[in-house]
């Protein structure tokens, strides 16, 4: 079968121009919809898939593709561009924006050669594209490639969660406890033994309960701040903070972090020219603590962490930058929540959160986060926040989220 380089005028089958089947849902088949207002070539592309052992689904407008696909989300959408009322660059960009179609493959096939412009598609997160004419091996073929691709990537999902949950069974008893015998042990020392315990013991024994308090504080705030991420974000708009209250944030967010690396304060230099942001004060604290926490982690007392920041063109760029042991491209690439490289050789402290809460952070505040790490030659985080920009009307809030 040859499809049709062009629309046709004839009229949709009976049944209408809205959606069809001709397999009932949960027998297990792949599902393909098919979106294209072109009515033949779409019972026709369905009968096609069908015969090679697919459940084909066939809307004949976008509007009518929108609501079957989230009556019963398909294994891979197959959407033509040129249509009217809504073009195919538009459904793709809902697509990817709703939750629950936003991982579906999606496949763009058009007839117009003015459209066919695969690197759009693929800008807007098209997985595939098909120029009419095409034959339907090559249909099924590009059918069979997206759906090998959504089951790898499935697999690599799955691996995730089961790191992750290894991870949590593995280290999170060992996070919770260990500060918390430490208090335990300090407190019950000072409980028995105070009448004959000198002042050096006893300022040794409440400096132990509030170093051992401040990282169980940190575990249970990272903790709770990664679940809390896991939920859609709130649209409530952000303050807008002064330059000097971003300074103040950042400056915070490195000095405490200093708490647990007592030893590090000479290394520790702060260099910030601010500007005006729209953002969450203490989101700006945790951001530059969990990236000075880091390169205190990964580089020897005695050598320089740097913090700095200044507006670059329409962005305030802090980075954060050591001279410590650096991580590899690959390492780099597969960073992820509850991960921690060489935990048990190196005797890393802590749930592997810092970069996930980093990365959270950023994203909420329409930034860009990149890493550019050497072994042995340290990392360098630079963070690129949008400054505010003074409202143009007198009807524009004078608050929110700087504009997408």
């Amino acid at each position: 079968m040859r499809a049709p380089a062009t629309k046709s005028a004839v009229n949709p089958p009976a049944g209408g121009p809205g959606s069809s089947t001709t397999t009932g849902p949960g027998d297990g088949l792949p599902s393909i919809h098919i979106i294209d207002d072109d009515a033949p070539l779409g019972a026709a592309l369905s009968a096609g898939l069908e015969a090679f052992g697919y459940r084909a689904v066939f809307s004949a407008s976008a509007s009518a593709g929108w609501t079957a696909a989230h009556s019963e989300p398909p294994d891979l959408i197959l959407c033509d561009i040129n249509m009217p009322a809504k073009n195919g660059h538009r459904f793709l960009e809902e697509v990817r924006a709703d939750p629950a179609l936003a991982n579906c493959q999606f496949v763009f096939m058009t007839g117009n050669p003015g459209f066919a412009h695969p690197r759009k598609g693929m800008d807007l997160g098209a997985d595939d594209f098909l120029l009419k004419p095409f034959t339907l091996e090559t249909l099924v073929a590009c059918v069979e490639a997206r759906l090998r691709r959504k089951e790898i990537i499935q697999q690599k999902e799955a691996a995730v969660v089961n790191e992750l949950r290894e991870s949590l069974h593995k280290w999170l008893p060992h996070e919770f406890f260990t500060p918390l015998t430490g208090i335990l042990g300090f407190a019950e020392m000072l409980d028995q033994d105070f009448a004959t315990m000198g002042p050096a013991e006893v300022r040794e024994a409440t400096r132990g309960i509030l170093q051992s308090s401040q990282r169980l504080h940190r575990t249970l705030r990272n903790y709770l701040f990664t679940l809390d991420r896991l939920n859609p974000d709130s649209d409530s708009p952000f303050p807008v903070l002064s330059a000097a209250t971003v300074a103040q944030q950042f400056e915070r967010g490195a000095r405490a972090s200093l708490v647990r690396h007592e030893t590090r304060e000479r290394d520790l230099v702060v260099d910030l020219a601010t500007t005006a942001l729209s953002g969450g004060a203490q989101e700006l604290a945790l951001l530059t603590e969990e990236l000075v926490e880091n390169a205190f982690s990964f580089s020897r007392t005695g050598t320089p962490v740097r913090v700095t920041a200044q507006r670059v063109g329409p962005n305030l760029q802090l980075t954060v930058s050591d001279a410590g042991r650096g991580m590899t491209a690959q390492q780099l690439k597969s960073f992820s929540a509850f991960r921690q490289f060489e935990r048990p050789s190196l005797e890393q402290q802590g749930l592997g959160l810092g970069l996930f809460i980093v990365r959270q952070i950023v994203r909420r505040l329409d930034g860009h986060l990149h890493m550019d790490s050497r072994p042995g030659h340290g990392t360098t985080c630079t963070v690129m926040l949008p400054v505010y920009a003074e409202p143009t009307s007198k009807s524009a809030p004078s608050t929110g989220r700087p504009p997408r």
